[in-house]
């Protein structure tokens, strides 16, 4: 895994200012690297840090590499820094080898379609009519079942559902405990019985190619139709995406983000963790949402919202700040309750 700073810099497309023949052999924090680590710098606040580090080399942003710099440490100059950062982690990154094939205590049914490249680790049960692609890693715990569809180079962690008839696109990612398909929650009350009468979601899931999933998120299968995740979309830990709702590629959800049914998000969308957004309503391309945003109504495509209700963000960030204001401004209007008080009683002037 060893490589030089020379080639390093190749590969990133970054300038290289220092010893190219320096060999490198991972990455690490700045505090944490030694003199065989790569390290990353783009927040001010750790500019101590930066100038402390025994790194072998930092990777650092055009707009930093004329200042002041550690002393016997090489930088690999690249915009942008973090994306570069990511790359070489990637390079440096040791995966574990796991063999292709079936282990002898998973539990696979005769009629599951599974790729011989594929994997499938102790204790996983694969379902009848289930397809499993290329390269695929099913970890154990694991439940597929009848039809689910997974694609190649997919990675399923432990304990991942994925229920009938779901599908899951090429490289995408699923961390432990995510559930994928469960049943939409559809309830209609039945006045004579007093009870409520449960909906059949007979709908699916599709998930497409490049999604990653996190632990403990539940996407809902549609109530009829489909609920749908584009391509390239992140999803955190603990998210919540309701029955039919319509995910656009790219998009990027915060942990604990809910969204209720029927609701359509654009490409590129960006939720802050907590945020809320009620169903049946439309969310145009590039939107963000700051941290604990309610939704309540359609946002035009391009907007930057948060707050409770949601509210364009410059308005939000200056009733917030005017809210810090309210006890001194509560003082001033006391003050002049009396001065006018004693104005009328002609005690003053």
């Amino acid at each position: 895994m060893e490589i030089t700073l020379a080639q390093l810099a190749g590969e990133l497309g970054a300038t290289l200012i220092g010893d190219g023949e320096r060999r490198v052999e991972g990455v690490a924090t700045l505090e944490a690297a030694g003199p065989r680590h790569v390290a990353f710098w783009a927040n001010k606040k750790y500019k101590a840090q930066y100038l402390a580090t025994r790194a072998a080399a930092v990777i650092v942003g055009r707009e930093d590499a004329g200042g002041e710099r550690p002393e016997g440490v090489a930088l690999l100059v690249v915009d942008p820094p973090y994306l570069a950062f990511a790359r070489a982690s990637t390079r440096f990154q040791v995966k574990p080898a796991l063999p292709a094939g079936i282990d002898p205590r998973a539990a696979v049914d005769g009629r599951a379609e599974v790729d011989p490249t594929a994997t499938i680790l102790p204790f996983a049960y694969v379902g009848p009519g289930v397809r499993i692609g290329p390269r695929t890693v099913v970890h154990a715990h694991c439940a597929l079942l009848d039809g689910a569809s997974i694609g190649a180079d997919c990675i399923l962690y432990p304990g991942v559902v994925v229920r009938e008839h779901c599908e899951i696109g090429d490289r995408s990612i699923i961390q432990p405990g995510a559930v994928i398909g469960a049943d939409g929650f559809g309830f209609a009350f039945d006045p004579e019985n007093f009870r409520h009468f449960k909906v059949p979601q007979i709908g699916r899931v599709r998930v497409a190619e490049d999604v990653e999933i996190g632990a403990n998120t539940c996407i809902d299968r549609g109530t009829l139709g489909d609920t749908t995740v584009g391509q390239g979309a992140k999803i955190d830990d603990l998210v919540m995406i309701g029955h039919n709702v319509e995910v656009g590629p790219l998009c990027l959800f915060a942990g604990q983000t809910g969204i209720a049914g029927s609701t359509r998000i654009g490409m590129g969308v960006m939720t802050g963790g907590q945020t809320g957004i009620i169903g049946h309503l439309t969310i145009g391309d590039g939107v963000k949402m700051a941290a604990r945003s309610v939704v309540y109504d359609d946002i035009e495509a391009g907007t930057s919202i948060g707050g409770y209700p949601a509210i364009e963000s410059r308005r939000w960030l200056r009733e917030v700040a005017a809210i810090h204001q309210l006890p001194e401004l509560l003082k001033e209007v006391r003050t002049l309750k009396k001065r006018l008080e004693a104005l009328e009683k002609g005690e003053g002037k």
